[in-house]
């Protein structure tokens, strides 16, 4: 059948063969910075809720100034619209200023503050990991199909950061202590990585020459970086907000179980990202190139569904024994049972991602936006009401529902782009 020989063509593309080698790197790496993030949560006890609180924080504002010119970038390398040269370092240059004024702007607000020396150490920490995020380079890796490359330095990156954790911190550690460790490290790498696309590719990494490039990309990417906001005010409103929420009520220390919960299902993601951004990069490419882009598509959708189930089934069968061996502190416990459907919501978010980059692909920049706005708006203010009722047990439903709720409406944007497209063709 035509159908069957279509998934035999696909399993035997390039898409699986990149896709297999990055997601193994990363499973690996991941796995490995998964038990050193266990090992800082238990190091921390109570603490851990602040660490993680301002990482995200940190993650958070890099989301927000983003600007969405890294889909912006991948979109023009991998369809090869625009002189890759003049990308780079238009790119490079906006974001050196941008998150360096941040930064800057950031630490001056520290000093005007009446905050402890460890809150102090902590939030500088944030700032170093916010300024280290701003100028990631994964975009140019994952605009020109070399995404086992940058996994393998990310995963080199990962296991030597886990491995100071596992090595060296012990209970009673500093707050802020491991971002300082990860912002380090992850400083040297960003700086050796630029270095090399700037030989490797002889492109200028700052150039101010050509600003009103610069304000077309920011204008261009206005929309990504909407959605952005959305999706990441999605999976970061339940850290930032349940502490605030739960003051009131019987929930101590619960705080400090989501920030666990938030790390392992942050791991997860970061796997998960390392795959999409495999599949984001091909899906562009088949809308240049394939005829049967809706069905590839539709296809990698499934099986990501497909791997969510089954993660979540194995999770769900396992996490009796398996939380407590990771966390052995009783209060880290409550959050055991929601292990399985916090990692399924990950993998939902992944299907979520293919279908927002086939909007993207054909265009439909504003589109992905109007599938975002209502799921999260209503995830949001359903937490002010769930939230200090419920606790751990609200928040994490909330996000999975959040999810899901964005999942439905890509899917629906998706076939309505489909129904659009095809029918003109078969009406010629």
């Amino acid at each position: 059948m035509v159908w069957i020989k279509k998934i035999i063509a696909f399993l035997n593309g390039r898409l699986l063969k990149d896709l297999s080698l990055t997601v193994f790197l990363q499973l690996f790496a991941r796995l490995f910075q998964m038990l050193g993030m266990f090992h800082v949560a238990n190091c921390y006890g109570d603490l851990n809720g602040e660490s993680n609180k301002a990482l995200v924080s940190a993650q958070y504002i890099q989301f927000i100034l983003t600007f969405g010119l890294d889909i912006i970038a991948v979109r023009h390398l991998a369809a090869k619209s625009i002189v890759f040269e003049q990308l780079i370092s238009s790119l490079f240059t906006i974001r050196l200023c941008l998150y360096g004024t941040t930064s800057i702007l950031w630490l001056m607000g520290l000093w005007s503050m009446n905050l402890s020396p460890e809150e102090s150490i902590l939030w500088c920490a944030a700032i170093l990991n916010l300024f280290v995020l701003g100028m990631n380079f994964q975009w140019v890796f994952q605009g020109l199909q070399k995404m086992p490359m940058f996994s393998l330095i990310q995963s080199l990156t990962s296991i030597v950061i886990a491995s100071y954790f596992l090595l060296i911190f012990r209970p009673g550690i500093h707050m802020g202590a491991d971002l300082w460790v990860m912002g380090i490290i992850q400083a040297l790498v960003t700086i050796g990585s630029w270095y090399y696309i700037r030989c490797q590719w002889h492109v200028y990494l700052i150039n101010f020459s050509d600003i009103k490039k610069l304000f077309q990309f920011v204008v261009e990417g206005l929309p990504n970086w909407i959605f952005g906001l959305f999706y990441n005010t999605l999976i970061t409103f339940g850290m930032l907000s349940i502490k605030s929420l739960t003051s009131s009520g019987d929930f101590a220390n619960q705080d400090d179980s989501y920030a666990n919960l938030s790390r392992i299902a942050m791991a997860t993601q970061m796997i998960l990202a390392f795959g999409g951004s495999v599949i984001y990069t091909r899906v562009v490419v088949w809308r240049n190139e394939r005829s049967d882009f809706f069905f590839r598509v539709t296809l990698i959708c499934g099986m990501v569904i497909l791997a969510g189930m089954l993660s979540c089934g194995v999770l769900h069968l396992s996490y009796p024994w398996l939380y407590p061996l990771l966390f052995p502190d009783e209060i880290f416990h409550s959050a055991g049972p929601y292990l399985s459907i916090t990692v399924f919501g990950r993998f939902l978010g992944l299907t979520s991602g293919i279908l927002v980059w086939s909007l993207l692909a054909y265009h439909r920049d504003w589109l992905t936006v109007q599938c975002a706005f209502v799921p999260v708006l209503v995830s949001v203010i359903l937490h002010f009401y769930f939230v200090p009722r419920y606790g751990l047990v609200a928040t994490t439903w909330l996000y999975v529902g959040g999810e899901l709720g964005l999942f439905i409406c890509c899917f629906a944007a998706f076939i309505h782009l489909k129904k659009q497209t095809v029918k003109p063709i078969h009406e010629k």
